[in-house]
């Protein structure tokens, strides 16, 4: 009777380890033809309205084909076969990363530079990759984070150009200022500039993608743990931010960032005791509308975090799950491909320009418009001379300055490069605005609009010139346009034609 019972207490574990070992999330996908969903835009749209969104993506280099051959290594494992994912390396010095309806990955330059190894680069674009295979960009969660962003966007690059506008009608621009103040409005501008609601998946979708991007990490022939190490990179990050709240750059699309009440109590709080001195530099209209659209973009992350898990605890969940499903699993850490990779011709030159221009990103913000010249002109240099981040750069440390000809070759340099980015068209156009040529700056954003399928994100810029050149005619109309293609941006833009400067509710 012993021995049976000892039978049966062996088979129903056998039964149970059985079990545990289908639990794999990947198990749980149904195989399928992947289709695009609803918010599909078309993947060249959807690529056009990126590159229309803050400082746009990185010219194509080697390091595309490498990350596009490690993604493809994934979406061989997948259950939902014929996924058209391609990666994207967006000019931004920040922690970000999202997938679209249209299944483009975008990755911030600033996160690759943080990875120090393949398996990490993998599981980041696993877990992006997750969320395009489990369709998640077409629930109603994702639709409404998307709006929130679009408002955002519009209402940040609103604020910019008042400012323009502001600093122009003192007289001479940066010329009128102080150079203090100044390289404080500046720092206030690139911060704005790439501002974004996040996060925007559910607190179930975070944990699907983190589950099933390991899986697919696995069966890629990485390491489980790589999952957990980069979600602890993005704990550094967000405390380092959190320490630091004047540094934070709102575009924390990535992984779902954890935005805990706390950060954005103290990005919040610091952030507008900040801003709501903008009015000593920048007269009360600027001021305001600097202000209102970094509350209003703080108040929407808060909103967001509470139906999000911190990062501690996908950590804790994701580390329980490998032990669970991959006990024993850890193959070599793919350290020396990713340095090759960082290495190759065509791509060390390109990282060490934007790893300056970052810098000087950096320096400029600090106040030390000295250093952030220095390293400005390095990341000018070839191969990168005609890149939009590097001018981006360059152009504000100029016009901190008072060379605002010189932003103005340097934006024209930018406009004639392989990636053009919205960024670059709206502060060129505020600044032919400023200098007092208004046509050219209603055809340079005309320009912009037009090469970018008219995305949304250039929509108000566009209406805000129309009215600043005297077109008042040509506002109305666009604003029009925009509230019926935009409902979400119609009081915005209204405000725009009108000269209002209202946030969104």
């Amino acid at each position: 009777m012993r021995r049976r019972l000892a039978w049966c207490v062996a088979l129903l574990l056998g039964s149970a380890c059985a079990a545990r070992g289908s639990d794999k999330a990947i198990d749980g996908v149904d195989k399928a033809t992947f289709r695009f969903g609803p918010m599909a835009l078309g993947q060249a749209k959807d690529v056009d309205y990126t590159r229309a969104e803050g400082l746009g993506l990185v010219p194509t280099s080697p390091l595309d084909t490498y990350l596009n051959g490690v993604l493809a290594k994934l979406l061989a494992q997948s259950p939902v076969k014929g996924v058209p994912a391609h990666v994207y390396v967006r000019a931004s010095g920040d922690w970000a990363a999202k997938s679209t309806a249209d299944a483009n990955i975008y990755v911030a330059l600033g996160t690759l530079l943080r990875l120090d190894n393949e398996d990490e680069v993998a599981a980041l674009l696993a877990h992006e990759a997750s969320h395009i295979i489990l369709g998640h960009a077409n629930t109603d969660a994702a639709q409404s984070v998307q709006q929130r962003a679009l408002q955002l966007s519009a209402l940040a690059a609103q604020a910019q150009q008042v400012v323009d506008a502001n600093q122009g009608k003192t007289g001479g621009g940066a010329k009128a200022v102080s150079g203090k103040v100044h390289v404080n409005d500046q720092s206030r501008a690139l911060l704005l500039n790439t501002m974004l609601v996040s996060p925007a998946w559910t607190r179930g979708q975070e944990r699907e993608a983190d589950k099933l991007g390991t899986d697919l990490l696995v069966r890629a022939g990485y390491a489980p743990q790589a999952m957990s190490s980069l979600l602890r990179k993005q704990q550094s990050f967000e405390t380092e931010r959190a320490a630091n709240p004047q540094a934070v750059a709102l575009d924390q699309q990535f992984l779902g960032y954890d935005a805990t009440q706390k950060v954005s109590e103290q990005t919040s709080k610091a952030a507008a005791k900040k801003m709501g001195g903008a009015a000593d530099g920048l007269g009360a209209l600027a001021g305001s509308a600097l202000g209102s659209a970094l509350e209003w973009g703080s108040k929407k992350v808060d909103e967001a975090s509470h139906s999000h898990p911190k990062t501690e605890e996908r950590i804790t969940e994701i580390d329980t799950y490998v032990a669970e499903e991959y006990s024993g699993t850890a193959p070599a850490l793919q350290a020396a491909s990713w340095e090759s990779a960082k290495d190759q011709d065509g791509t060390a030159d390109v990282l060490e320009n934007y790893i300056a221009a970052i810098g000087a990103k950096g320096k400029l913000s600090d106040g030390d418009v000295a250093a952030a010249r220095k390293l400005a002109k390095n990341g000018l240099s070839a191969p990168t001379h005609a890149h939009a981040y590097p001018n981006y750069v360059d152009a504000a440390v100029q016009i901190a300055g008072g060379d605002s000809a010189a932003a103005l070759t340097d934006y024209q340099t930018a406009l004639a490069g392989p990636e053009p980015a919205g960024g670059i068209y709206i502060e060129a156009s505020a600044l032919y605005v400023q200098t007092g040529k208004n046509d050219k700056a209603v055809e340079v954003i005309e320009s912009g609009y037009t090469r970018l399928q008219q995305p949304p994100s250039l929509t108000v810029p566009l209406i805000r010139t129309y009215r600043a050149a005297g077109r008042q005619s040509d506002a109305d109309r666009l604003a029009t346009q925009c509230a019926a293609r935009w409902p979400n941006l119609q009081q915005t833009c209204s405000d725009a034609a009108q000269g209002g400067d209202a946030a969104p509710s």
